[in-house]
């Protein structure tokens, strides 16, 4: 297994709009809709080089990594995640949503049940880049799994399969005002500890 790796399948949703340059080399961003079997819809950030906008309308299949950039707007900071992308082709695979991660837990996770008494974890998973830096990407993880990984400490080793899902969700800010935002996460469907 990758110690990260995407692919992902579905319809882009906006054009490629310029990002920046690292490296020397023009990065672009752009948006794709990913739909769950349940019909849900997810929306997902790529970041993909200059060569690969051409590709990037209709449907689509991607290939590449899951990144964590921290991006600091006024006082705060938002962790974002997007998809670098090192191949795109035309039309869909019958595999449109796996992610796999290697890495270690950053924190303790968080045990909790929903609203309805569903058992869920919050982990927050450090992910070494191939050649420098690092990663961190928030999960999920649902029942007895959850319950499992409740026990996890700092620094457990683990790899995680699932599938990169977003949320809408409204932030009441301290003025009371509200506040439109989405969540990204990793929907783990299979965790094993190294």
């Amino acid at each position: 297994m990758d110690r990260n790796a995407a692919r992902l399948s579905g319809a882009v949703l906006d054009a490629p709009v310029f990002s920046h340059n690292a490296h020397g080399a023009n990065l672009y961003t752009c948006t794709l809709q990913v739909k769950r079997l349940s019909g849900t819809v997810d929306r997902v950030n790529l970041l993909l080089p200059e060569s690969l906008v051409p590709r990037m309308q209709g449907r689509v299949t991607v290939r590449g990594q899951l990144r964590g950039y921290t991006r600091k707007e006024a006082d705060k900071r938002h962790l974002l995640l997007m998809v670098l992308v090192r191949e795109a082709e035309e039309g869909e695979s019958v595999d449109n949503n796996a992610i796999e991660l290697r890495g270690e837990l950053a924190r303790p996770p968080i045990f909790r049940r929903t609203p309805l008494g569903r058992e869920i974890a919050d982990l927050m998973l450090r992910v070494p880049r191939p050649y420098s830096g690092v990663d961190y990407i928030p999960c999920v993880v649902w029942g007895r799994c959850a319950r499992f990984c409740a026990h996890l400490t700092r620094g457990a080793l683990l790899e995680a399969e699932g599938r990169l899902q977003s949320r809408d969700y409204v932030k009441v800010l301290e003025d009371g005002a509200q506040e439109a935002r989405t969540a990204y996460e990793l929907s783990i469907g299979r965790l094993r500890v190294l």
